[in-house]
């Protein structure tokens, strides 16, 4: 089973990443001449090509927010979201900085409600039980987030 969580719409949102992350040619990373602690992955290739594509991760932001458009879909899932606009959300949402990102994000939705909502769904396992819970965007709180974090349950937060 895996758990997938989502934020839809009837209209596009935003994308964001905050992951820090940044994709560069291994030719372009040489350039920048940061000294190597032997341990890299980097380091181990065989043969280093210039035009090998690869990923600087900031260990500190991995779990940092990250809203894309979901262009591959779970098996199934329209079976539980019915908007045309389908996100995914990702991060940790035991992180307090995640948390927080999220609350700035949806804040800054607050005029574009339009059938905004929050899925987190486990795929794997058949027809899924779906907890549902209510927030008035103008009136939400960081807290009010903390039902994020539950891993064990299936649930759709929408927005009014």
């Amino acid at each position: 089973m895996s758990k997938y969580s989502f934020i839809v719409s009837n209209r596009s949102l935003p994308e964001v990443d905050l992951t820090g992350v940044v994709r560069m040619k291994y030719g372009e990373y040489k350039k920048l001449d940061i000294p190597s602690s032997g341990e890299s992955l980097l380091d181990q290739l065989d043969e280093k090509d210039d035009n090998l594509e690869i990923l600087i991760l900031d260990s500190t932001k991995m779990n940092h927010l990250k809203i894309t458009l979901c262009t591959n879909r779970p098996y199934d899932l329209e079976a539980y979201i019915q908007q045309e606009f389908i996100y995914w959300l990702e991060g940790s949402s035991d992180d307090a900085a995640w948390k927080e990102q999220l609350y700035e994000y949806l804040k800054g939705l607050k005029n574009m409600k339009d059938g905004l909502e929050i899925w987190s769904i486990w795929f794997g396992d058949g027809p899924q039980e779906i907890e549902k819970m209510k927030f008035k965007l103008s009136d939400l709180q960081l807290i009010d987030l903390e039902a994020l974090k539950s891993m064990s349950m299936n649930y759709c937060i929408k927005f009014e």
